[in-house]
Formats: C-alpha cells, sequence, structure tokens
C-alpha cells in the first residue's frame, strides 16, 4: 500500500509540474497583460492548493468571465484553459506532497474513478480520433495562435474540454470521497454562482441595449458568452444546466437566508431565460423542473419525510394558486401592465401569508378588522383618484403596513389582530385601485375579478378548522416563486409580439432545421460515418457544399508588402458569396474607447483584386445587435497597389449609456460585395479631439484586440443539433459513446444507485434540460459549453451509491 501511494504522489507531483508549466507558458503569451495573467495562474494554484475541495465554488461562477476573446483575439486558447491548468497544478501539488484531503483507505475512490473512467474512456477515444482526423482534414498540424474556424488548431480546441475533465477526475473523486458535504456545498455554491454570473450579464444587457421590460424588440440576449458571436446556444446550454441547482437549494435548504440567496438567484435566472426568448429554453427549464422536483419527491419519500411544496398538502393548493394567478395574470396584464401585475403577484403573497394567522380570530375581531379594512379601503381610493400616483403609494404603505403587523405577530409568536386584517383589505383594494390607475377602464373587470377571487381564497382558508396549505416561508417562497415564473412568462408574451411570432413560425423553422441537418449528413465521405469529418470541421466542410448561402466571411493575418515597401503583417478579409446586407456581412471589429463628440476619421490602406465595396462602422453594440451606428461604405478599386483610404464617419453622438449598464463602442470593417477579397493594413480611427481610438491597427500583433461576427446569418456555422454535430464530427463511434457516458450519468442519478444523492436531482434535471437544448442546437462547438457539461457528467459518474443494507 505504500509502494502505491508513493507511485500516486510521484504521479500528481509529475502531472502538477506539467500543468503548472503549461499554465505559465500560455500566461506569458497573453496578448493583454502576461504578467497579471501569470498572477492570477498562481493565485489560483495556491487557491486549489489550500483548498482543494473547494475550487468549484469559485471557479464555476467565473466561466463566463473567462473569456476574453474580443479583446485578445485568442480562439484557440482561453482564460478557462489557464485557470483550470491551475487548479490541477495547485490540487496535485498538494497530493504530490502527502497532504490528502483526510487520511482513509484509498481503495474505494480508487474503485469509483475506475468506473468513471471506463465510461468515459470511449468518448476519449472517439474524440481523440476525430481531433486527428480533424487536423488531417485541415492541411496538417501547424501552431499560430490566431488560428480560427477553420484551421488545424480549432481541432484540438475542441478536443481541451475533455482532456481537462479527464485531467481533474482524480481531485473530484478524491474530495466526494473523504469529504463529500464540503464537495457538495462546492459544487453547489459553484452552480449557483455561475447562475448569478450568468444571469447579471443579461440583465446588464438588456438594461444596456433594450431596457428590461422590452419585449417587442428583435433583440435576443447573448449575455457574458462571446461564443455567440456566430449565433450559437452558450447562454441557453449554461442556463440549462444551471437553473435546476438553484431549484433544488430551494427545495433543500433549511435556513432561511439559504432559500433567500436561492430565490433571488432563481428570479435571475428566470428573467435571463425569457430573455433569450428561445424556445428551446422554454421547453428544457420547465422538463428540467419536473425532474428535480419528482426526484426530490421521491427521496422524500422513501425517506418517509415529507416537503414542503412538493409535499402532500402543499402541491395541491401550490398547483390551484399558480393556475389562478397565471390566468388572472394573461387576463389583468394587458390592461393592467406590470404594475398591475405587481400588484397582484404582491396581493397574492400577503393571502398566502395572512391566511393562517387569521384563521383562529374570533368573529368580533373580524368584525372589527373588516369595519376598518372598509376605511382603509375607501381612503385607498381616495388617494388613488385624487393624488398624483396615490394608488401606488397606498397600495405600498397598506403592503408594508401588513408586512409589518404579520411580522410583528411571528415575533411575539401571538394571534393576529385587527390591524392586519384591515391591511389586508386595504391591500386588495388596491387590487383594482393600481391596474385601473394604469389602464383606465379597460382594467376594471379584471382586477374586480382578481380581488375578489383572493378574497375569497383568504376567507376560505381562514374560515376552515385546518390549514389549507403549509403555512411555512419555504412552501410560500417556492410557490411564489413559481409565480413569478408565469407571470414573467405573461409579460414576456403580452409586453410584445416577438415570443408569440417565434412560436408562431415553429413548423418553419423546424422544417428548415430538418433540412439544414439532412445537407450536412449528406457532406459525411464514406470513411466519415464511422469516426466523423474530424473535430472542428463542421464549418470547414459545410462551405464547401456548393451552396451560395453557405459560403460565409473568413479571414487571416498574412505576410504581405506594405505600402512603403517593407514587409509585414496584413488582414486578408473576404466576404462570403450569399447577400451581403446589413446583417450578413462579416465584420471584423474591435471594442474602443468612448469617442469625443464631433467626427470620426477613419484611414486605411487596401488592396483589392477585384473592385469591392469597403464598409467601416462605429456602433454601440455589445455583439450581434447595434444601435446608434455611424458608418460609411467606399468602393476599392481593383489593382495589385495600395490605395489609401480616409472616410469621415458623422452621426448621432455616441453613448456609454447608464453607469450600472454600460454599453460598448465597436469599430467594425467588413466587404460588402459578395465573394470579394481585400488586404488591409495600417488601419487608424481618429476621434474629434485627435486621440487614436485602435489598438493594432497595423495587425503587427496577429488579432489580439481584434474579434469577428456574423451578426445574423448563423447556418453554416453549426450544425443546429448536438447529435448530428457529433455525428458529423466524430461518426457513430463518437455519437454512440458520448451518449453512453451521458445515459449512464442520468441513469445513476435518476434511477441507479447515486439516485440518493443530495445533488442527483439537479444532476439529472441539468442533463434532461440541456439535452433539450441540444436538440435545437449544437453544445460541443463551445469549449467553456462543453467542458461544463463533461465535467457535471463525470460528477454525476463519481457520486458515491447508497450502502448495501442501507436505505439512501
Amino acid at each position: 500500500m505504500n509502494a502505491v501511494r508513493v507511485g500516486r504522489a510521484a504521479l500528481a507531483a509529475i502531472t502538477s509540474i506539467a500543468s503548472a508549466t503549461l499554465a505559465a507558458w500560455l500566461a506569458l503569451h497573453h496578448p493583454l497583460s502576461p504578467t497579471l495573467a501569470l498572477a492570477v495562474v498562481a493565485a489560483a494554484a495556491v487557491a486549489a492548493a489550500w483548498r482543494p475541495v473547494w475550487w468549484p465554488a469559485w471557479l464555476l461562477p467565473l466561466l463566463p468571465l473567462v473569456g476574453l476573446m474580443p479583446w485578445t483575439g485568442w480562439l484557440v486558447v482561453e482564460e478557462l484553459d489557464l485557470l483550470l491548468l491551475a487548479v490541477a497544478a495547485g490540487g496535485y501539488a498538494r497530493w504530490g506532497l502527502g497532504h490528502v484531503i483526510r487520511a482513509g483507505e484509498p481503495s474505494a475512490p480508487a474503485q469509483r474513478l475506475s468506473m468513471a473512467v471506463w465510461w468515459l474512456l470511449p468518448l476519449m477515444l472517439s474524440t481523440a480520433v476525430a481531433c486527428w482526423r480533424g487536423v488531417v482534414d485541415a492541411g496538417g498540424l501547424s501552431w499560430g495562435w490566431w488560428q480560427g474556424y477553420r484551421e488545424p488548431l480549432n481541432s484540438l480546441r475542441l478536443l481541451k474540454p475533455l482532456v481537462l475533465v479527464l485531467g481533474l477526475l482524480p481531485l473530484v473523486a478524491q474530495a466526494l470521497r473523504h469529504e463529500p458535504e464540503q464537495a457538495r456545498r462546492a459544487l453547489t455554491v459553484g452552480m449557483l454562482g455561475l447562475l448569478a454570473t450568468v444571469a447579471l450579464g443579461v440583465w446588464w444587457e438588456r438594461w444596456a441595449y433594450t431596457g428590461l421590460l422590452d419585449f417587442s424588440s428583435d433583440y435576443r440576449a447573448t449575455g457574458l458568452f462571446w461564443e455567440m458571436h456566430v449565433g450559437g446556444a452558450a447562454l441557453d446550454a449554461a442556463l440549462a444546466l444551471a437553473v435546476p441547482f438553484a431549484v433544488l437549494t430551494v427545495w433543500q435548504a433549511r435556513r432561511p437566508w439559504v432559500v433567500a440567496a436561492g430565490l433571488v438567484v432563481l428570479g435571475l435566472g428566470a428573467y435571463a431565460a425569457l430573455a433569450t426568448f428561445s424556445r428551446v429554453v422554454y421547453v428544457g427549464l420547465p422538463v428540467g423542473l419536473a425532474v428535480v422536483l419528482w426526484l426530490r419527491q421521491r427521496e422524500l419519500d422513501r425517506a418517509g419525510r415529507v416537503g414542503d411544496a412538493a409535499a402532500p398538502g402543499g402541491l395541491g393548493p401550490a398547483a390551484v394558486w399558480v393556475v389562478a394567478v397565471a390566468l388572472l395574470a394573461a387576463w389583468l396584464f394587458p390592461a393592467g401592465g406590470y404594475r398591475g401585475l405587481l400588484a397582484l403577484l404582491a396581493a397574492t403573497a400577503l393571502v398566502l401569508a395572512v391566511a393562517e394567522p387569521t384563521r383562529p380570530l374570533p368573529a368580533r375581531v373580524w368584525g372589527r378588522g373588516l369595519l376598518a379594512g372598509g376605511v382603509v379601503a375607501l381612503g385607498v381610493a381616495l388617494a388613488a383618484a385624487f393624488v398624483p400616483k396615490g394608488a401606488y403609494l397606498a397600495f405600498a404603505g397598506a403592503w408594508l403596513a401588513a408586512v409589518a403587523l404579520l411580522w410583528a405577530g411571528h415575533r411575539r409568536r401571538g394571534p393576529a389582530g385587527a390591524g392586519l386584517i384591515a391591511a389586508t383589505v386595504a391591500v386588495l383594494a388596491g387590487v383594482v385601485a393600481v391596474p385601473v390607475h394604469w389602464g383606465g377602464g379597460a382594467a376594471w373587470a379584471p382586477a374586480l375579478v382578481a380581488a375578489l377571487l383572493l378574497t375569497l381564497g383568504w376567507f376560505g382558508a381562514a374560515g376552515r378548522r385546518r390549514p389549507s396549505w403549509p403555512g411555512t416561508g419555504r412552501w410560500l417562497g417556492q410557490t411564489m416563486a413559481l409565480m413569478v415564473v408565469v407571470a414573467g412568462v405573461v409579460g414576456v408574451f403580452g409586453g410584445g409580439n416577438y415570443m408569440s411570432q417565434r412560436f408562431a413560425s415553429t413548423g418553419d423553422d423546424t422544417g428548415g432545421r430538418h433540412h439544414h441537418w439532412a445537407q450536412a449528413l449528406e457532406l459525411l465521405r464514406a470513411d466519415g460515418w464511422l469516426f466523423g469529418q474530424g473535430l472542428g470541421r463542421f464549418l470547414g466542410n459545410f462551405t464547401l457544399s456548393g451552396r451560395v448561402q453557405d459560403q460565409v466571411g473568413d479571414y487571416r493575418v498574412l505576410p504581405s508588402t506594405g505600402a512603403s515597401g517593407t514587409s509585414g503583417p496584413a488582414l486578408v478579409l473576404t466576404a462570403g458569396k450569399h447577400l451581403q446586407g446589413w446583417g450578413e456581412m462579416f465584420r471584423v471589429s474591435q471594442r474602443i474607447a468612448l469617442p469625443a463628440p464631433g467626427p470620426l476619421r477613419v484611414a486605411l490602406n487596401v488592396r483589392a483584386p477585384e473592385a469591392t465595396d469597403l464598409h467601416v462602422e462605429v456602433c454601440e453594440k455589445q455583439l450581434l445587435y447595434d444601435r446608434n451606428c455611424r458608418e460609411q461604405t467606399a468602393q476599392v478599386r481593383p489593382g495589385p497597389g495600395w490605395q489609401r483610404l480616409e472616410l469621415t464617419l458623422a452621426g448621432e453622438p455616441l453613448s456609454r449609456g447608464a453607469v450600472l449598464a454600460p454599453r460598448w463602442i465597436v469599430f467594425s470593417v467588413a466587404l460588402a460585395s459578395p465573394g470579394r477579397r481585400a488586404e488591409i493594413d495600417d488601419l487608424a480611427l481618429v476621434d474629434a479631439a485627435g486621440r487614436p481610438l485602435l489598438a493594432n491597427g497595423g495587425f503587427d500583433e496577429g488579432m489580439a484586440r481584434w474579434f469577428f461576427t456574423s451578426d445574423k446569418h448563423h447556418m453554416p456555422w453549426h450544425a443546429k443539433n448536438a447529435a448530428v454535430h457529433l455525428l458529423f464530427e466524430q461518426g457513430w463511434f463518437g455519437l454512440l459513446a458520448a451518449a453512453l457516458a451521458a445515459g449512464v450519468a442520468l441513469w445513476r442519478t435518476s434511477v441507479g444507485a447515486a439516485r440518493g444523492h443530495p445533488l442527483a436531482p439537479a444532476l439529472a434535471a441539468a442533463l434532461v434540460a440541456v439535452s433539450v437544448v441540444g436538440i435545437g442546437d449544437s453544445l460541443f462547438d463551445m469549449p467553456r459549453i462543453a467542458w461544463l457539461l463533461w465535467w457535471l457528467v463525470a460528477v454525476a459518474l463519481l457520486l458515491p451509491g447508497a450502502r448495501p443494507g442501507r436505505r439512501p
């Protein structure tokens, strides 16, 4: 045993040194700040060595933030790679020095690790073979920091996620074996933090570019995922993987502050999911929620315990209230707007909370409370009629008073009084006053019905001898969370016709997807059905279909003879052969500082073999959707010589927007003529104050500070289905290997040996939800998402099962 341990320690030390060396080498080549990158790698390694179990808690929330491609120009290497290598360096250094997490018999984690490796081994073999085939298909291995989607290093780029997952497997197995509770908490905290970061990115984007409540604009959020610069479902997949952990936290937590934190994060995530306007998200997340509730309740029943909203006596009332509020919201929202919807939700929460405290009150207390409530309700009506914004102020005052009285009664553990009844009656009056004040006469009928039904629900529950629903804060929080989500759906569909139009076009879009999948599979060569065309080779092969609409733009930084006669790099830019409308142009872009007020001057050297239109613009833009642009198009004469173009961009002043939600200012250059090619060098942008705004305009540092987008033309870039993507790039071998690993992980966490583990419901639900997302888009051509997905699969395979003779 000592020899085995020494061998493992030596192997861990070698792995640590190799990981640290590779991370340091990559950090020293970072395009922005090698010193800062090296410092971050060192800090991450120290953190992982200090607390090996807790690295998911701080790394997962950073996942949306550690993709700096729009600034670095790096496509092949990402900052996530550096952090994961640093974690491996620190974790294995701790292990190699003999400081294991806790002393114990090593055979069990070794057996569990072996099982996970065996299930993932076919996938690793398939991915490795596909990587080799991809490199060969792209022309053979060659190194370049700035290689793109059509070049050989793209195959290695898509190999990285699985390699990094397998590299961390022993550390995960060690943590689950020796500190299972800490490992569970670390993963849960990390996934909650991930959801919060993803959701806050969407909140920022919506606030900055459209407004939080604008559901009519053709604007689909991309959040912090640069991978969506050519379309894709990175944001959709991240939400599908993270939301189940927030739901499970709300259902499992016992401490009120944990439940409250979970509800806040879940609310942020619900808004982000609605703002995607993605049909697969709208289907996948409810399916995942159903899986979480089913598995959680099954384990509670198996253990002889009861839950809250998901338990007998709780599920039925919760379902009735959620359905009732959904119907009332759908009727009230068109006339009462968001203010009426908010008043309905607030009043419903109050009614659910006061039903139990007011149930044991004697008739005389009820009489005094109703009489006083009638007087206060009259005051609400008068305030709504004669005081500016009086309806809102009166409703808020009555609701806060009711909450304060409810809290005071809870603190002294005594029965509620007539004051609580009066305040609740005033709130119900406000349910009528608020929407009528906003929407006028059209809101009278739905508002009155809503107030009447809430009143009947309150009186009916208060008049019964037994509680009509659980009186706990957990049940109330869970039920209200569902109501808020339902109200959000009502707001999305009622606040604009964009989502309604997307669902109305589902049939046409589905037909288009089927046609796209068939076209992709037609391009598989005879030897590709077994092992695929090669990792990362979908775009390179799909653009050779012969169809004009599939031939998209591209770029290279190549050696060239400049206008001065000296040799140096230049940007070679090609336009797609399809129609080059505003949303179809292939743009090379850079985020710049806010220009000074006044016209902008653009200067560049350019040459083209054929006459072409060169387009330049400066816009307020996040990734795909722009606003307030200044743009100019100039014609480039054909010929071998360089031409110096100078353009002036005038227009409305550009703005960063709100301090808490700043907008990016983006410069872009593109070719507006289909199928044309041009070389660009010495690109400069100067504002009215004479400040140069572009970095690396001569491309001497490759693509550093530059990135590219295809704003609306996305189909050629993706297979648009996870199974089709795997089949195309890895063949039947890869598709079956991936299905085997994910299927076994789902089996273990749903009906298999690990079903009793506290993480099992969230892991199973995440895999189901992301599978739904994978029906409509690719998942494995985005390394950050692919790593997260396969890492959760690995965790599911590593979860300990129930001991023999012991109930989970």
